[in-house]
């Protein structure tokens, strides 16, 4: 296994240009460092006009250094298990996006998990469920436009049947398109940080006002449930340096109402998004050669990549308190308070060491700076359990785990078996399905009408997920 702070394997290139072969070494970071054919001392001085010619355009066509592509692809490693057709097809083009993003030189290694699904997106994108090791860069591409999209747990009494908690929710959440409308913003201490002159920020003060105490579309969600720890999962958790959760286990008899909720950061995020993938693609067309855009990176000791990691640090804080916001509008209605909170993010750039690791649909399962294995959450789909997860630090896959169950087929697909002969849903079909994968719970559709692409069908089997983050010992 290679140290993680190890940079990209030095590779030798041959490069050609108007004065004839120059070697290429592509050294730490991926820059390939030329050497010039001949040596000019540094006291010459042309004489004559068809001389100074010469000599201005060898300066101005000699390059001192560009980014180049890997020869083989960095090293990775798969924590899935195909057992099906569909989903063998499925890993077989996840392998092939990861491979092509893995020629990258500053990305050292790379992993897949058991939620892994291919995207749209072209060459060199990250597929959900992927993972990588990058060396002094970082990829807006690889954490995706929702950053720091992340899950968030509050625990408390179990004083309130169900449909109640609901009801309250319904109220105090905003689902949909766009953000809360004028008249019922909200705000927070988190917009007056003093972020707004970062160049990736810059004018988006009011877009962060806008989206605070929203949570989107797709497969964003709120969800009511319940939880009762047993004896083992209380010494676990204790073992861990979890004593404040430890401690409510023991003053509840273990029983809690949870609220769970799985959102990013909305339009301000997808607008730094937007900015860090633009500058990343101008840094490398102007420093490197046949990178694909989803692929393009700022180097983190750039001015630029300085900024866009601090605009994401900001955007991961911002993203944190929309989630405690809504929690926080919850208990007020319900008339309780907050006894364990908990969270984690799985579309986001961190820092390990020299290492940024990117995630997008990838939860960190490594420990803490106070060395205690990372506490997390990782949904399966509507009608199962969000399995409450302590990471092993398994260096072998980066230390990551799924950020959900994933899928083997698009929404697309999955819709297209449920459609008539004139490419219309049919609606007594659909019901039907609802029926049966969800019977018992009580769904909420926020634009009214159900998305059976959301419903249990459009996942991956969750008994299989959940057993192979047990089998590869993720977490």
């Amino acid at each position: 296994m290679r140290d993680l702070r190890s940079g990209p394997i030095h590779q030798e290139e041959t490069t050609n240009n108007e004065y004839g072969n120059q070697s290429a070494r592509l050294d730490r970071g991926g820059l390939a460092r030329r050497a010039p054919r001949c040596v000019v001392p540094a006291n010459f001085k042309p004489r004559g006009s068809i001389a100074l010619r010469c000599w201005l355009n060898l300066r101005k066509n000699f390059r001192s250094s560009v980014a180049l592509r890997r020869h083989e692809p960095a090293p990775l490693a798969e924590a899935i298990e195909a057992e099906t057709a569909e989903e063998a097809d499925n890993v077989v083009t996840v392998r092939q996006s990861m491979t092509e993003l893995l020629h990258m030189p500053v990305i050292n290694r790379g992993v897949i998990t058991p939620d892994a699904c291919p995207v749209g997106g072209g060459p060199g994108t990250t597929p959900v469920g992927g993972a990588i090791a990058v060396e002094n860069a970082i990829i807006p591409g690889a954490h995706s436009a929702d950053i720091g999209c992340s899950m968030y747990a509050t625990f408390f009494p179990a004083n309130h049947p169900t449909k109640e908690i609901m009801d309250h929710l319904q109220k105090v959440t905003h689902f949909g398109w766009g953000g809360r409308p004028r008249g019922d913003q909200w705000t927070s201490p988190v917009l007056e940080e003093l972020v707004w002159d970062n160049p990736f920020l810059g004018g988006l003060r009011s877009r962060a006002q806008d989206f605070l105490g929203t949570q989107g579309d797709g497969n964003h969600f709120a969800y009511v449930g319940n939880i009762e720890f047993n004896e083992s999962q209380h010494a676990a958790l204790e073992a861990a340096g979890y004593t404040d959760l430890s401690h409510w286990i023991e003053r509840r008899d273990g029983k809690f109402n949870v609220l769970v909720t799985h959102h990013g950061s909305r339009g301000l995020g997808a607008d730094v998004y937007k900015r860090g993938v633009k500058a990343a693609e101008k840094w490398c067309r102007e420093n490197a050669k046949d990178i694909p855009k989803a692929a393009a990176w700022l180097p983190a000791d750039s001015p630029e990549g300085q900024s866009y990691w601090d605009a994401l640090q900001f955007v991961g804080r911002w993203t944190k308190q929309n989630h405690a916001l809504i929690h926080e509008a919850l208990l007020k209605r319900l008339g309780q308070r907050a006894l364990v909170q908990i969270g984690n993010e799985h579309n986001f750039v961190w820092k390990r060491g020299d290492v940024f690791m990117h995630g997008k649909g990838a939860t960190p399962a490594w420990k803490d700076d106070e060395g205690r294995p990372l506490l997390g959450l990782i949904p399966l789909n509507m009608a199962r359990e969000i399995l409450l997860v302590l990471g092993n630090d398994n260096e072998d896959y980066l230390s990551f785990c799924p950020h959900g169950a994933g899928r083997n087929r698009s929404r697309t697909s999955t819709l297209a078996d449920f459609k008539n002969d004139d490419g219309e849903l049919d609606p007594g079909r659909v019901k039907q399905s609802l029926d049966e994968t969800t019977a018992g719970l009580d769904v909420r559709w926020f634009n009214g009408a159900a998305d059976l692409s959301e419903s249990p069908i459009g996942y991956k089997d969750a008994t299989k997920v959940k057993a192979q983050i047990a089998q590869f010992d993720l977490a």
